[in-house]
């Protein structure tokens, strides 16, 4: 009877073994300023990217973030409005090099919106990312970009509806930077693969949102619809 109870015993427990390793692994949220499901993002209002193609003046859009918890990268949603010409762009994250983006740590390119720009609320969703670590108390830098400097690509980079953090953008592909201090960020999230994470991964909130120009005689780099 002892031996019977002891073999009961050791089959339970393999069956708990083989449960607990064949449980999905969840995910948790490294970084997010997107909104509730109706509210994601602000429609209407983003950051300009584009090649000198589409306005005459290219623009790279850069936003500075820390992560919220440590933990490899799986997964990005961001919010880019698609405006005109060629619905290309690349996403990249960047190490910080005193207030401008420095090395580039990540790049996901010929990426394309689903949303037009003054929409809401479709988001791009990078997936299957592996060999990107992000760790906390580091500064890092969300880049949005054209795929090159002289395509007619016009796309918005939508603002989250809270957040703010310092701005960057570009004007010749990146080899320099100007710096505009505290500004509205750029929609996005970060998601993380974790086997003891509590958070469950969203589905696919992603969406490329790069900012809009205003011509009323010049060109700006944000717009509101």
């Amino acid at each position: 009877m002892e031996m019977e109870e002891q073999s009961l015993r050791k089959t339970a427990w393999l069956f708990c073994a083989i449960l607990i390793f064949a449980l999905p692994a969840t995910a948790d949220i490294l970084y997010s300023n997107l909104g509730p499901s109706g509210n994601v993002y602000n429609c209407c209002t983003g950051w300009t990217v584009t090649g000198t193609g589409s306005i005459g003046t290219s623009f790279i859009a850069a936003n500075e973030f820390q992560v919220a918890a440590s933990g490899a990268v799986n997964s990005i949603d961001i919010a880019v409005g698609y405006v005109e010409g060629a619905n290309a762009f690349y996403v990249g994250i960047y190490a910080d090099n005193g207030g401008i983006p420095g090395t580039q740590l990540g790049y996901w390119g010929n990426l394309s919106s689903n949303t037009n720009f003054g929409s809401c609320c479709g988001l791009v969703t990078i997936s299957g990312i592996s060999g990107l670590n992000l760790s906390t108390g580091v500064n890092y830098w969300m880049v949005v970009g054209p795929m090159t400097t002289g395509s007619d690509t016009w796309e918005a980079w939508n603002f989250s509806n809270s957040a703010l953090g310092n701005d960057d953008y570009s004007t010749d592909g990146g080899k320099s930077w100007v710096q505009q201090g505290q500004q509205p960020l750029g929609a996005f999230d970060i998601v993380g693969g974790s086997t003891t994470g509590s958070t469950p991964e969203p589905s696919s909130l992603l969406l490329f949102g790069a900012g809009v120009v205003a011509t009323f005689g010049a060109i700006r780099r944000k717009m509101n619809l």
